[in-house]
Formats: C-alpha cells, sequence, structure tokens
C-alpha cells in the first residue's frame, strides 16, 4: 500500500512538471477554447464502456441475474475505483466481485468472470497494439519507438501466456494459497476469505467455453475502437483536430503504457508523460498533448465522482438491509 501511494505522489509530481514545463497558461487557454463542450465526453465514454461490458455479459450468458444495466453499472465502478482511488487496478476488480455477490450472483461466478475478462481484456490490448504499431510504421519514417514497442510487446507475452496456462491448467489460486500458507507459516489467508478450488473451477469453466471466447474478444476490440473514436472526438473539442490514425495511435499505445504502470493509482503522470511523448512523434505539441491529457482527467472526475457516490448510496443500503436482517439481540455475537 506504502508502495502505491508512493508512486502516485510520484506520478503526480511528474504530472505537475510536465504541466509547469509545457505551460499553464497554453494548456488553460487551449482548454478554454473547447469551454463546456468537454462534457460531452462524459456520455460518449459509455459507449466504449458498454461494448466492454457486452463483452463481460456475454461470459456470464448463463447468469440470469447478470443484468446489463447492471454490469453496466458495477463497470463503471470499477473503472471509477481504478482511476480515482488511491488503489491499483485490483482495486476496482475486487469491488467489482462484491457488487455482483449483493445483487444475488455467486461470488464464485463473479471473481470467475472477472478473472477471465481481465485476461480476455490484456489479449485483446496486445491485438489493438499491435495494429497501433502497424499504423506507425506506415506513418511514422522514424522506427526507434516501433522497435521499442515492440521489444515491450513481446516481453509481455509470455507472461500473459504464463498467467493463462495457470488459470487453466493448474488452478492460479489454489497455486496462490499453497504460496501464501508457505510464506506465512501455515497460515491459510487466502482459505479464509474464499475458497480457491471452487473459483478455480468456475474459471475452468469459463476457459472451457473455447473458440466462443473469441465473441468476448470481438467486443473488447470494438470497445478499444469506440475509445480511439473518443480520443478523435476529443481533439475535435479541442479544435485541434487529428486524423483517425493518429487517434489509433494514442489511444493504443497509451492504453499499453498505462497496463503496464498499473500500480500507479490512475496512471498519473504515466499516462500524460506517453501522450507528450507519443504526440511528439506524430507533431503534436506538449501543450496540446497536456490539453488532451486534462480534458480525459477531467472526464474521468465528472464521471467518476457521481458513480462512486451511487456506490456509497448503494453499499449504505445494503448494509442497513443486513442490519435489519439481523434478529435482536444478535448484534453483539460474532
Amino acid at each position: 500500500m506504502a508502495f502505491i501511494l508512493l508512486s502516485g505522489v510520484l506520478g503526480l509530481a511528474l504530472a505537475v512538471y510536465l504541466v509547469l514545463h509545457a505551460g499553464l497558461i497554453g494548456i488553460m487557454a487551449l482548454l478554454a477554447v473547447a469551454g463546456w463542450s468537454l462534457l460531452w465526453l462524459v456520455p460518449f465514454h459509455l459507449l466504449p464502456l458498454a461494448l466492454d461490458t457486452l463483452s463481460w455479459k456475454w461470459l456470464l450468458s448463463s447468469e440470469s441475474r447478470a443484468r446489463f444495466g447492471l454490469l453496466l453499472w458495477v463497470a463503471l465502478v470499477r473503472e471509477s475505483v481504478n482511476s480515482l482511488l488511491p488503489v491499483a487496478r485490483v482495486g476496482g476488480e475486487l469491488l467489482g466481485i462484491r457488487l455482483l455477490a449483493q445483487h444475488g450472483l455467486s461470488p464464485y461466478v463473479a471473481g470467475a468472470s472477472i478473472m477471465v475478462e481481465v485476461t480476455l481484456t490484456l489479449l485483446s490490448q496486445v491485438l489493438f497494439t499491435l495494429l497501433g504499431i502497424v499504423v506507425l510504421m506506415v506513418a511514422l519514417t522514424n522506427h526507434l519507438l516501433v522497435l521499442e514497442v515492440l521489444g515491450v510487446l513481446f516481453l509481455s507475452l509470455p507472461v500473459l501466456g504464463v498467467f493463462y496456462w495457470l488459470q487453466k491448467h493448474k488452478g492460479l489460486f489454489c497455486l496462490l494459497q499453497l504460496i501464501g500458507k508457505k510464506l506465512l507459516g501455515g497460515y491459510d489467508l487466502l482459505g479464509n476469505i474464499t475458497d480457491p478450488t471452487l473459483l478455480d473451477a468456475e474459471i475452468r469453466t469459463l476457459y472451457g467455453r473455447g473458440w466462443s471466447l473469441l465473441v468476448a474478444n470481438f467486443w473488447q476490440l470494438s470497445s478499444f475502437l469506440a475509445g480511439t473514436a473518443e480520443v478523435w472526438v476529443t481533439f475535435q473539442l479541442l479544435h485541434h483536430p487529428i486524423p483517425f490514425w493518429a487517434a489509433l495511435l494514442l489511444e493504443s499505445l497509451g492504453q499499453a503504457l498505462r497496463s503496464a504502470a498499473f500500480l500507479v493509482p490512475g496512471g498519473i503522470g504515466v499516462q500524460e508523460g506517453g501522450f507528450v511523448l507519443l504526440g511528439s512523434f506524430m507533431g503534436i505539441g506538449p501543450d496540446l498533448a497536456l490539453a488532451y491529457a486534462l480534458a480525459r482527467r477531467l472526464r474521468e472526475l465528472f464521471l467518476g465522482i457521481p458513480v462512486l457516490l451511487s456506490w456509497s448510496i448503494s453499499e449504505g443500503h445494503y448494509m442497513r438491509r443486513r442490519w435489519l436482517r439481523i434478529p435482536s439481540g444478535e448484534e453483539g455475537v460474532s
């Protein structure tokens, strides 16, 4: 936790330095030109998120209680927690499991669906990043960045492969339980939280669908492309339009950078630095790149704060319902 907070502070310091170095007045002037029209990014962002939710809905197709509206709201909460709160990206996913369990889904089914969805998202992101690399090779003459991104991408592929293999064939959570018991002198921390055997079994059931998981990948790739459209629209609102290929490049490589820096809360600093770096290859000045980055952060705030408030209200109602179910005289019984 301390490392996450430290990385967040360092990332924020980097973001502030980049803004001051590029010129705060110039960046604010670019945002002022767009004005209140930037609020259109809030409803527009629901499109890529809805497509991503369709992928999740596909994984939970056998679960009748997994309504699309509920899943979309939980996806919003997951994203808002990961973007706005000082947690690693797993924080939003753990909360997603809790919210689905509160709405009647088995926590093992919910946890397995999120685990498989995250794995498929990483695979879709690799494919999307490869598309960005192809665009980079065609559009730019300087291929140094191409080689660097390809190097990082090929290093990540074995990690993704091992991650998938452990889930499907070895039982990732049973393995984590075994490692945890050895590290904690026999104390079964994971076993006291959940049943790793049941969770691994649900994960294997989802992976057992085989080629039908391509449908989930299709919706995720569609979500990434819709995110590219969101980037293109943002520059339109800033009155500095860019070609669609440039938007695709910013979105694909920007997403890859943010995933690589998953321990930094919200990818703050890393995301801003990445946009400045990528923008320099496409003739986008650092002031415009940071104006775009700040517009993106404003969208996260305008959408995320109401979503977090709705989660707080939902949590309050859930705790109240639980309290009302406790018979009188049992409140002090543990």
